[in-house]
C-alpha cells in the first residue's frame, strides 16, 4: 500500500472512532481527542463542537476543525507515523470497549424489573379483590360501595391496559428465556 492509500485508510478509522465515540457521550469523544492530541504531542482545542473533524495530511500534520496542528517532535516517515497512530489505535480500542453501551444487559435489567412489576400489580390485584370480598362479608356495605363506584372505575382501566403490556413483555422475555436455557 503506498502512503496516501494508507493515510486515507487512517483518516477513516479516525473517523470511525470518534464517531463511535460520539455515540457513547461527548465527554467519550473529548477523552479520545485529548489521546490523539498526547501521542501527537499537538494541542488540540477539545471543545464541546457539535462536529469534529480530524484529518492527517500528506506531510503528517494535522487537520482539526479547519486548523493545522504540527506534532512537537517531526514526524518524517510513515513509519513513524503508523507506529504513533498504532499506540494511539490500542488506546482508543480500550476506551471506547470500556466505554461501550451494553443494551443486551440494560435490556435484561429492563426485564427483570417489569417481571418484578407484574408480580406486584397481580399481588396487588388479588389484596384489593380480598379486602372487598372481606368488606361485602363483613357487613361495611359503604366501603364496598366505595370500592365499586370509586376505586375499581379508576383503577381498573389503567390497570387493565399497563398490565396486559407488562404480562405480554414479561411473557416474551419467558420465552427467550427458556428457548437459551433448553
Amino acid at each position: 500500500m503506498n502512503k496516501e492509500e494508507t493515510l486515507n485508510e487512517i483518516n477513516n478509522e479516525l473517523k470511525t472512532y470518534i464517531n463511535e465515540s460520539s455515540f457513547i457521550s461527548m465527554k467519550c469523544r473529548n477523552k479520545l481527542l485529548k489521546m490523539f492530541a498526547d501521542e501527537f504531542n499537538i494541542n488540540l482545542d477539545i471543545s464541546t463542537y457539535k462536529n469534529v473533524d480530524l484529518e492527517v495530511l500528506e506531510d503528517f500534520t494535522i487537520s482539526y476543525r479547519n486548523n493545522i496542528y504540527k506534532p512537537d517532535n517531526n514526524i518524517t516517515n510513515l513509519e513513524e507515523f503508523i507506529n504513533k497512530y498504532n499506540l494511539f489505535k490500542e488506546k482508543a480500542d480500550t476506551l471506547i470497549k470500556k466505554r461501550e453501551i451494553d443494551f443486551n444487559n440494560k435490556s435484561n435489567i429492563n426485564n427483570i424489573s417489569n417481571l418484578i412489576i407484574v408480580l406486584c400489580l397481580i399481588i396487588a390485584f388479588i389484596s384489593i379483590i380480598i379486602l372487598g370480598i372481606i368488606a361485602l362479608f363483613s357487613g361495611h356495605y359503604y366501603d364496598c360501595i366505595w370500592f365499586i363506584v370509586v376505586i375499581a372505575p379508576w383503577l381498573f382501566p389503567k390497570f387493565k391496559e399497563s398490565f396486559i403490556n407488562r404480562f405480554i413483555r414479561a411473557k416474551n422475555y419467558l420465552k427467550r428465556l427458556l428457548e437459551r436455557i433448553k
